[in-house]
């Protein structure tokens, strides 16, 4: 069993074996500074860093990631043509029958407000989209034909 006993800065020597944590900590960092560490450190390039690996990673497992980044990159660039050919089908058969279809539409309303302008000038009010005496959506003869 361990037995704990408070000592009391009265007590305490300064030139014990034992330091506080503020004296190691910074009796390490010079340590550490007074190395040649650092520039090392600082010189070394990324690529430098990366052939470094070359080093460590077993042969096995470098094949083994290169096999699953080379997949990767497979199904990725799949995935972005699919998505690609997708959405040109998409808009191009957006602007061939949505588009026509639009201008139809649009052409229909201005055809039916110039048929309610001309009727509302001879003085009669039909009903829109019915020519005077005529079935829905039927079209009378052309002017001046009888």
């Amino acid at each position: 069993m361990v037995k704990l006993v408070e000592i009391d800065e009265a007590e305490y020597d300064s030139d014990s074996q034992y330091t506080t944590d503020s004296e190691s900590e910074h009796d390490i960092h010079d340590d550490y500074v007074d190395s040649d560490f650092e520039d090392d450190y600082m010189d070394e390039s990324l690529l430098e860093r990366l052939a470094a690996l070359k080093d460590i990673v077993p042969v096995e497992q470098r094949h083994a990631l290169s096999k699953v980044a080379s997949r990767v990159g497979y199904w990725g660039d799949f995935g972005m043509r699919l998505v690609g050919k997708l959405a040109w089908v998409f808009t191009t058969s957006a602007f061939l029958v949505v588009l026509p279809l639009a201008i139809e539409t649009d052409r229909e309303k201005m055809m039916m407000q110039w048929e309610s302008e001309q009727s509302g000038a001879q003085g009669q009010a039909p009903p829109p989209g019915m020519a005077p005496n005529m079935a829905p959506g039927v079209v009378g003869p052309a002017p001046g034909i009888v």
